[in-house]
């Protein structure tokens, strides 16, 4: 979803790239998905009835999908095959969430100091199991003091 929202808020020039990398950085520290930042994108676009408009516009289909979904699933789940469909569809989502990364972190690790945070964060998680409440808060943190252009 993250490379759809991009391409079109930066095509119809809603947002800069730098404003589109804060509003899915914002996405990632709230309680949420990533598509909260769709509230922003469509506040700088139309204000608050972009805002509405956009949350709404961003949240309904997957309701409607799971809504419907919930109502079939007991009576799908046992299909042969479903479970290996199922888990080769988290595989693609894993790839994608990967390659999302990968293109975010290209354009927001600009100098070495933000290299530096990025590789020390990814160590800690991997190596000694840091909380990510506690990474999304120091990143904050450090982001806000030592990484403002």
């Amino acid at each position: 979803m993250i490379p759809l929202m991009k391409n079109i808020t930066l095509g119809n020039h809603w947002l800069t790239a730098s404003q589109f990398t804060q509003a899915i950085a914002m996405g990632q520290i709230t309680p949420g998905p990533v598509a909260i930042s769709a509230t922003f994108i469509g506040d700088r676009a139309g204000g608050l009835v972009g805002a509405v408009l956009a949350t709404i516009a961003i949240f309904l289909p997957s309701i409607i999908l799971v809504i419907l979904l919930t109502h079939v699933y007991h009576h799908i789940r046992n299909i042969p095959g479903l479970q290996d469909v199922l888990s080769a569809t988290l595989a693609g989502v894993v790839g994608l969430i990967a390659a999302v990364t990968l293109t975010l972190g290209r354009s927001v690790i600009i100098t070495p100091l933000a290299a530096v945070v990025a590789g020390v964060t990814i160590f800690g998680v991997l190596k000694w199991k840091w909380p990510y409440w506690a990474v999304i808060v120091t990143s904050a943190i450090v982001g806000a003091l030592l990484l403002r252009p």
